[in-house]
């Protein structure tokens, strides 16, 4: 028998359920059972703290029945209570899809926020929030039978997730992947690279830059002639990059110029063409005003005269930030794109004032 949920009888049936529970929601009591439990949003149990090294955790995650898989090389958006406040950053999932529990491999960033309390300060019954999967740095379907993938530093991780669900999905391609890094003591995930890298179908070549390396791994360093001197057949294969801008930009150009295959990428920090030319912010529902600097995002100009509008990765990627520009001039941080705005929203982690902006904030 099927129950419309949106029936009288139904609705009656909720109010009275919120009026014996009262004064608290019936979702409490359920909480009682399992922290978890929630019927809006996505929140998951910190089963286990892997310590991959003393600024670097691989975090087990258990979330609750909103969860929907993700696909390989996706990221979340993860909050966590810090002091009271809740804060929010994106993190790639490093496990592959149907893995369970969950992960995601954080590297402390010494700035005190999400990264550095996940690193130094969670711990295994700990619960956070997760948004829904997101991204499309990710395996074509069909997925092609030779790829090339480069990462460097936390780059790992979505790299990682896709390699592991490749070997696991029966491919019976060949994968080369090329990880970059400075020293030994700062890679992540070395255990399960070094599982990995025995699969015959897997062509995996660590580059170190500031360390001997040992039997089987390389020194070196990424530049312009290094692909075309070192992966013979690179540009001819589809290629996927995830790493700092620096990184990012040398293979960006190196494909432009050299490479015949599709290109996908991720960034883990915004690219930014400039700034506008600053200018008058100000905030319509607070009823204050600031100056912003020429390169500034709105979201630091807003953080600057003590407002806390919502974030999550600070790089345009989550969407978390978004807010109405009543009226105003902005330009893309990213693209450099001037734009003449009139009671619309836009991601203000990654537009700067070039001119006269209001918020609503």
């Amino acid at each position: 028998m099927h129950l419309d949920s949106s029936s009288p009888r139904n609705g009656l049936m909720r109010r009275l359920g919120r009026a014996l529970a009262s004064p608290f929601d019936p979702e409490d009591y359920l909480a009682l059972f399992d922290a978890r439990y929630s019927s809006r949003e996505i929140l998951a149990r910190v089963a286990r703290v892997r310590r991959e090294s003393d600024q670097a955790v691989t975090l087990e995650l258990e979330p609750n029945r909103l969860w929907k898989q993700h696909r390989a090389g996706q990221h979340v958006l993860l909050g966590v209570d810090i002091d009271g406040a809740r804060q929010q950053r994106c993190f790639s999932l490093s496990s592959a899809p149907g893995e369970w529990p969950v992960t995601v491999t954080v590297k402390a960033n010494g700035g005190g926020g999400v990264s550095d309390h996940l690193v130094h300060r969670c711990r295994a019954g700990d619960l956070v929030s997760l948004s829904a999967p997101a991204g499309d740095f990710v395996i074509p379907e069909p997925a092609p039978e030779r790829i090339l993938l480069l990462s460097a530093g936390s780059g790992v991780t979505p790299v990682h997730s896709i390699v592991k669900s490749w070997l696991s999905s029966g491919q019976t391609g060949r994968l080369i992947w090329v990880h970059f890094e400075r020293n030994y003591s700062s890679l992540l995930l070395g255990e399960s690279l070094r599982e990995l890298a025995l699969d015959d179908r897997l062509d995996f070549r660590l580059v170190l830059s500031a360390d001997t390396p040992r039997e089987g791994d390389f020194s070196g360093r990424l530049d312009e002639h290094w692909l075309t001197q070192q992966v013979q057949e690179a540009a001819a294969l589809p290629l996927f990059v995830c790493g700092p801008q620096g990184f990012l930009d040398t293979v960006i150009d190196w494909h432009g110029r050299h490479g015949h295959g599709p290109l996908f990428h991720e960034r883990f920090q915004q690219a930014t063409s400039g700034g506008g030319e600053g200018g008058r912010v100000r905030f319509a529902r607070s009823g204050g005003e600031t100056e912003a600097a020429a390169g500034q995002s709105l979201l630091e100009a807003a953080e600057a005269a003590g407002l806390r509008p919502r974030h999550g990765c600070r790089m345009g990627i989550c969407h978390t930030c978004k807010c109405r520009v009543a009226r105003g001039r902005v330009r893309d941080l990213q693209s450099g794109e001037h734009r003449e705005l009139n009671n619309q929203e836009i991601r203000i982690c990654m537009h700067g004032a070039d001119g006269d902006v209001e918020l609503d904030l």
